[in-house]
């Protein structure tokens, strides 16, 4: 027998898929928690962010997170936004997770097609490319580390991925795309958007939420969206009629 609940929900959802620049995207400031504020009473905001993950390790999964989550089934999802590419991206001789930039828009691509098939298309999906490395903070994070790394990113290489990223999400003509490796270091002292060289200082969630925001908005229509349940009023007899 299934057990799905096949009554029709009054909250949608915006679905957070990626790494732990997504992961930690529901800590106080994250920009994932100011779009589950943004949109309260109006869209649920599920966090689905895996620490340390490649685009390799979420192709993976999809299919079994989807259903997990019963994405098909409740049809609620409105819109998925997908953070991945800076572990892709970690130097290969010095990190074994790299993915070659070739290998990470497949999987992309193939990220992207799991969505669609489980009715999250193209037109819902929000692209976001990776941010920059601040090189200097970062190696002395990985120095300061109880058990120091090897220096294993690279802005410039960053850089190929979300280039490479941009043009997938173009040509397979998805609802947004979230440039912020260029503008990012546009900014003023832009490392400071970083708290460690690599993921988001306070100042740098509000900034991806800002973008992230002015996109979803556009895709969702926020405008012509109301708050679920009507607001609260002194009389019952109002409050049950605005039901």
């Amino acid at each position: 027998m299934s057990t799905v609940n096949t009554m029709k929900s009054r909250w949608r959802r915006i679905y957070l898929l990626g790494d732990s620049l997504t992961q930690q995207s529901f800590s106080v400031g994250g920009w994932g928690a100011r779009l589950g504020d943004k949109y309260q009473r109006i869209f649920d905001v599920n966090n689905r962010g895996f620490s340390g993950y490649t685009s390799t390790y979420v192709s993976m999964i999809i299919a079994r997170l989807l259903e997990e989550d019963q994405v098909a089934e409740r049809k609620d999802v409105a819109a998925c936004v997908i953070l991945l590419g800076s572990n892709d991206a970690v130097l290969k001789e010095a990190d074994k997770r790299h993915v070659p930039v070739d290998t990470y828009i497949t999987n992309m691509r193939a990220i992207s097609a799991a969505l669609s098939k489980a009715g999250v298309g193209v037109d819902k999906q929000v692209f976001i490319g990776p941010p920059p490395v601040a090189e200097e903070k970062w190696r002395a994070h990985l120095e300061a580390d109880p058990a120091p790394r090897p220096m294993n990113l690279s802005n410039e290489q960053t850089q190929q991925y979300s280039q490479a990223v941009s043009v997938l999400a173009e040509e397979l003509g998805v609802g947004g795309f979230v440039e912020l490796h260029a503008f990012i270091q546009q900014q003023e002292n832009w490392p400071e958007l970083l708290n460690d060289g690599l993921h988001f200082s306070p100042s740098g969630n509000a900034v991806v939420a800002e973008r992230v925001g002015a996109t979803l908005d556009k895709i969702l229509k926020t405008d012509s969206l109301k708050q679920a349940y009507p607001e609260c009023r002194e009389s019952l007899i109002e409050f049950t009629a605005a039901l």
